[in-house]
């Protein structure tokens, strides 16, 4: 249990009723002496009341969330974490809207942001994408004096209050080490790696993930696995969910004799695996990025090797439950950036991974 109100009066030589209104801006304290409570209360640990707190405020607070609507696996997983989030919230007076804004399209973006300012919004967390004008996004925020925090993709450069997500460089480095200590028996080694070409977004500002694996992978390789050939090769992004051709089924094909390895970096998990089935890729280490129903069907075939996941769900919920602490927190709060690790899904492990993060969740 951590130091009470009572306690603190008693230590600091005051009225209890000082230190509630210093602790809860209600009614007047001299400056100095408020700043003396919260500074002291911090030292000590002070933790208020959940239920209180909203007793004292007397009001419904209201968070919302913004991301794309592609790939649609992970933004579910994401809303997993986020509703999870948003019902422990429920009692303590809390709303959470999630909103899938289509892509590329920065107005519909814009005026999804202004109705929720419009009506009241507390807090705001965004995804940093390519695909939107992120620089409108975050200037419209900032003149609504709105603190707001990044999830998934950060933007270091903004007033943002801290990120949850994960390391993408690191990501592919995962993905490069588990390949190359699966191909150390291996007579050959070469893998190919699949990327996006990103043709369209070429002229967007923010960062880009899947050049940050490809970075992540390469330089790994390069460092510690010389002897492995790298053949990278690129489609572009007119692949989306409801169209098809045949740019990784093609690749796939051209490669599959040739390399003992195949990495894909963007999030066309469907259809690379469609491409590993049809072609008839066998005995072949096969890697992607993030859990999805096909992903977790294929590791139990083994026509999928590993997957490289970044835990979506506990991110949406660290980043529910972050925007919460910046409201609650009587003064500027200091958070740490929320660094969530991935983890290396194989056959052996997937269920058990598929079950952490709802366990994490709930425990």
């Amino acid at each position: 249990m951590g130091i009470t109100q009572k306690e603190i009066a008693k230590n600091l030589g005051i009225s209890y009723m000082t230190v509630s209104r210093a602790l809860n801006s209600n009614g007047y304290v001299s400056d100095a002496l408020k700043q003396r409570v919260l500074e002291y209360a911090k030292e000590m640990g002070y933790e208020p009341h959940r239920a209180s707190q909203v007793l004292v405020r007397n009001s419904t607070r209201r968070l919302a969330l913004f991301s794309s609507t592609l790939p649609r696996y992970f933004w579910d997983e994401i809303n997993k974490g986020v509703q999870v989030a948003a019902q422990q919230l429920k009692a303590f007076d809390y709303e959470v809207h999630y909103h899938r804004v289509p892509e590329l399209d920065t107005q519909a973006y814009l005026a999804l942001l202004e109705q929720e300012i419009e009506q009241g919004v507390d807090a705001v967390a965004l995804v940093n994408q390519r695909m939107y004008d992120i620089e409108a996004v975050i200037t419209c925020i900032e003149q609504a004096g709105l603190p707001y925090v990044t999830f998934n993709i950060d933007a270091p450069h903004s007033k943002r209050c801290t990120y949850i997500g994960s390391d993408y460089v690191a990501g592919g480095r995962l993905a490069a080490d588990f390949i190359a200590r699966t191909l150390q028996l291996s007579q050959k080694k070469e893998v190919l790696v699949l990327q996006c070409s990103e043709q369209e977004l070429s002229q967007a500002k923010g960062p880009n993930i899947n050049k940050m694996r490809l970075e992540g992978f390469l330089d790994l390789m390069n460092q510690s696995f010389p002897e492995i050939t790298v053949h990278l090769e690129y489609f572009d992004t007119k692949l989306q969910a409801e169209e098809k051709d045949n740019q990784i089924l093609n690749l796939v094909r051209n490669y599959q004799n040739k390399v003992q390895a195949m990495y894909l970096i963007p999030a066309f998990n469907t259809d690379f695996l469609h491409a590993l089935d049809a072609a008839g890729v066998h005995d072949t280490i096969t890697v992607l990025h993030d859990l999805d129903s096909a992903a977790l069907y294929h590791l139990k075939t083994r026509l999928l090797s590993a997957v490289i996941d970044q835990s979506p769900t506990l991110q949406g919920y660290y980043t529910v439950m972050a925007l919460e602490k910046i409201l609650e927190s009587k003064q500027p709060a200091d958070l740490p950036l929320i660094q969530i690790d991935h983890n290396l899904v194989l056959t052996e492990n997937r269920n058990l991974i598929h079950g952490l993060s709802a366990a994490r969740l709930m425990s």
